[in-house]
């Protein structure tokens, strides 16, 4: 009798049911590594403007009035709250980008003001708007 060389379909069977359960949990863990990277710099972005505003605050006195006067060059009029601000005490820009624009939220890709930051020109808080964490926990609770 003549005997073949090769692997049986059971053999091949196996190996497929193994392969396709390795990918059923290698895939997940590696999709969720690049939402957990965008999430990492989300956090970056936020602590850098968040700074710029203390800043901003500390040496003028009063909250930017628009979350964009913290890459203005020149003093806006007012702060916030109203309260004037003196030229001299402006050392702005407080956050300098490649582009001259805010950070782009790494969650949205985008930068609007109102839809993927939210800013209170009255308490100096800004948030990202874009929806929840891997953990469970929305953006704007960060």
């Amino acid at each position: 009798m003549k005997r073949r060389s090769g692997f049986t379909l059971i053999e091949v069977l196996i190996v497929i049911v193994v392969i396709a359960i390795l990918a059923a949990i290698v895939v997940p863990r590696l999709l969720g590594a690049g939402r957990e990277a965008r999430e990492a710099s989300l956090r970056a972005h936020l602590q850098e403007i968040r700074n710029a505003i203390g800043l901003f605050q500390a040496q003028c006195g009063d909250y930017p009035a628009a979350l964009t006067d913290i890459m203005a060059t020149s003093a806006p009029a007012t702060g916030g709250n109203g309260v004037t601000i003196n030229a001299a005490d402006f050392r702005g820009p407080y956050l300098t980008t490649a582009d001259g624009n805010l950070p782009k939220n790494p969650i949205t890709g985008a930068n609007v003001v109102g839809t993927d930051w939210t800013y209170t020109a009255t308490s100096g808080a800004v948030k990202a708007k874009s929806g929840t964490a891997v953990d469970g926990t929305n953006y704007s609770n960060w």
